[in-house]
């Protein structure tokens, strides 16, 4: 589930389809199930894993999956064939602070629905809350048309009357995906019916349909990205939309601390300045090799020679997500042609730019990434000769680590000509790099189970806050600097929780390439759901016993399958192997923060001693919690320019 402090889904158009909801219901008794191995008994490399306590990730009954997944192509179509020609053409005479105002004023005309709602909840006070809102919005804002009220502490309580419905005790309600209306559920469905009546703009249809259409017109391009650049879009969706509709918890308490996960959070802001940055990029494509189709990048060209910047994702991270495109955003600004590629451990690059079908090991993955980028610019070399004056290359956390394999020649599968052959860059810039593969996935499984330090009587309801927490947020306004109210092990869980869903998709994808026999359940393209969650119930440390050990160990005659064996591909993925050589090669840039989680305290006097005067190094932020910040970009702006092979020094220290 990716928990992004977003909002993710809206109401498309407001109309009753009582055939569908009777369909729905009829069906709602019929269960799904799945098949799990039991790991109890199990004693191979990696035992202690498989038999920890772990938290269970939420997972959604969907008994209607089939149906469900082909109304939502069939909304995806529509999204993609009539919103998007016809919102692109009013986006081009509408500027989008008009649109931004507009969709405004359109909350605001909600109001009788939402105070309603609350009353009928007997949630007086967020009632008053809604009712102040309308009052401060409809006059100091103008109609609606600005938002003073969430400037002045007053944050949106939008209650409907599926809400209400679900309080009074329908719940839990079976999923459907409507066709044209989205997500829903049975209770949810029959609630659009009074929502409607409440609704001050369907008294005059024009303002329902010209509302819906403006809001449209703000997110369908991203979604339609958010959706192709997925490996499973509806899968995360749902999971997201029930959470929203069934987690109802009112009395949490709102804390902050001040540490590298909290900090970390705010990698959330970390995304174009320009919305539309992502939508202008060339989608191009590369074979290479013959066995495999196609891979996909995208590319940003400028208008006259430049250098030549390549943005590499983190884990999981897709060529157009909101990270990578920034990245991207700040090279072009900056003067660059740049291009993305998607992660190896993206489900797009496993299937169309890996030469293995389990990504993991770094060194494997990062020559995999290489033979790409070299196929990339060879193609973009013949089809625009003498256009590129350098090759820079930038990647963020797990695509820093692999810009730092890259620059050292760590490509283990190459041969000393194949390697002479691969393209060379002449800035390799890391952001935010882990040192150690196996300290990162024992971090991200700590971090996902930090709620174990609660009271078992008290779990349950503890990650209901958590999540509740995200939900209310996700219903006002967020913008880039804000205090995010999280503890500690609030925000380690929620980061966690975040990683693991990647992790679903890369064993999904992987066993999609070649089955390996670990997963038992069965699955097809329209039914998903159960395979999902026994993909849930792997942790990273399990993932990689379960999965990328027995795939080496197979594969190459000199990993064993044992511990031994997971030692030897721990020890040849560390940085520390090829610190020599980084220490030597002057065109290398990191940029990292002392709090960030993914180092361990003897990282940072390596960092220090390896790179010198070519590490910047920043006293707070988490894991890229800070490059949301114009300063920083700056800096990252200025590494891209800097030249030299100096290795002496001091650091430089960014307080």
């Amino acid at each position: 589930m990716r928990l992004s402090l977003r909002h993710l889904s809206a109401v498309a158009l407001r109309r009753l389809l009582a055939p569908a909801l009777l369909a729905a219901a009829s069906l709602g008794c019929v269960s799904t199930a799945y098949e799990s191995r039991d790991w109890s008994t199990y004693a191979g490399p990696g035992t202690r894993w498989f038999q920890a306590e772990e938290v269970e990730f939420p997972h959604v009954d969907d008994p209607l999956e089939p149906l469900n997944r082909v109304s939502a192509y069939v909304n995806f179509q529509i999204l993609r064939w009539v919103l998007l020609p016809t919102t692109a053409i009013y986006r081009f005479f509408v500027p989008a602070w008009v649109r931004t105002r507009l969709a405004k004023a359109g909350e605001n005309l909600q109001f009788p629905t939402h105070f309603v709602n609350n009353l009928l909840q007997g949630k007086l006070d967020e009632a008053g809350v809604e009712s102040a809102r309308f009052a401060i919005n409809s006059t100091v804002g103008i109609l609606g048309l600005f938002d003073p009220a969430q400037r002045w502490g007053m944050h949106p309580y939008p209650e409907d009357f599926g809400q209400t419905f679900a309080t009074w005790g329908w719940k839990p309600s079976t999923y459907i995906m409507l066709p044209l209306l989205g997500a829903s559920t049975v209770r949810d469905a029959l609630g659009l019916v009074p929502d409607t009546l409440a609704d001050v703009a369907t008294y005059y249809h024009p303002a329902t349909y010209a509302r819906v259409f403006n809001e449209q017109s703000n997110r369908v391009a991203a979604d339609i990205r958010a959706v192709e650049s997925a490996y499973d879009a509806y899968e995360p969706g749902r999971t997201l939309y029930r959470l929203r509709r069934e987690v109802d918890v009112n009395d949490f308490e709102w804390h902050e601390s001040q540490s590298g996960p909290t900090q970390t959070l705010s990698a959330i802001f970390l995304t174009p300045d320009d919305p539309d940055f992502a939508g202008r990029a060339d989608t191009e494509r590369i074979r290479i090799d013959e066995a495999r189709p196609a891979l996909p990048y995208s590319l940003w060209l400028q208008p006259g020679p430049a250098p030549l910047f390549y943005a590499l994702p983190g884990f999981g991270g897709n060529r157009l997500g909101d990270s990578t495109t920034a990245l991207a955003e700040i090279a072009y600004a900056n003067g660059h042609s740049v291009v993305a590629v998607s992660s190896p451990t993206n489900w797009e690059f496993m299937r169309h730019g890996a030469s293995v079908t389990t990504p993991g090991f770094g060194p494997v993955d990062a020559h995999d990434l290489h033979v790409a980028l070299t196929a990339i610019d060879r193609d973009l070399e013949a089809r625009f000769p003498g256009r590129f004056e350098e090759r820079r290359v930038g990647g963020l956390s797990l695509g820093a680590y692999q810009v730092l394999l890259i620059a050292a020649g760590r490509d283990r599968t190459a041969g000393d000509e194949e390697a002479q052959d691969l393209l060379e860059f002449e800035i390799y810039l890391a952001l935010n790099p882990p040192i150690s593969i196996e300290h990162a996935l024992l971090q991200l499984d700590r971090f996902y189970n930090a709620p174990l330090e609660y009271p078992p009587e008290e779990r349950a309801k503890r990650i209901n806050e958590i999540f509740a927490k995200v939900l209310y947020l996700s219903n006002g306004e967020l913008y880039p600097g804000m205090a995010l109210p999280f503890t500690e092990v609030e925000s380690r869980f929620l980061i966690g929780m975040k990683f693991r869903l990647e992790l679903q998709f890369i064993i999904l994808q992987s066993q999609d390439l070649h089955d390996s026999g670990v997963l038992l359940t069965k699955r097809t393209r329209l039914h998903m759901a159960p395979a999902f969650r026994e993909a849930s119930e792997f942790s990273f440390m399990e993932y990689f016993y379960a999965f990328v050990l027995p795939y080496f160990a197979e594969r190459e005659s000199e990993v064993t399958l044992d511990e031994d064996g997971a030692r030897a591909l721990f020890a040849e993925s560390d940085l520390r192997a090829i610190g020599d050589a980084l220490h030597a090669d002057g065109r290398v840039r990191v940029l990292t923060n002392e709090n960030d989680f993914l180092l361990r305290p003897e990282d940072l006097p390596w960092l220090r001693k390896t790179f010198g005067s070519r590490l910047t190094l920043s006293e707070a932020g988490g894991h890229l919690g800070n490059l949301y910040h114009a300063y920083l970009q700056d800096v990252i702006a200025a590494l891209l320019e800097e030249t030299g092979t100096a290795t002496e020094g001091a650091q430089g220290e960014l307080r």
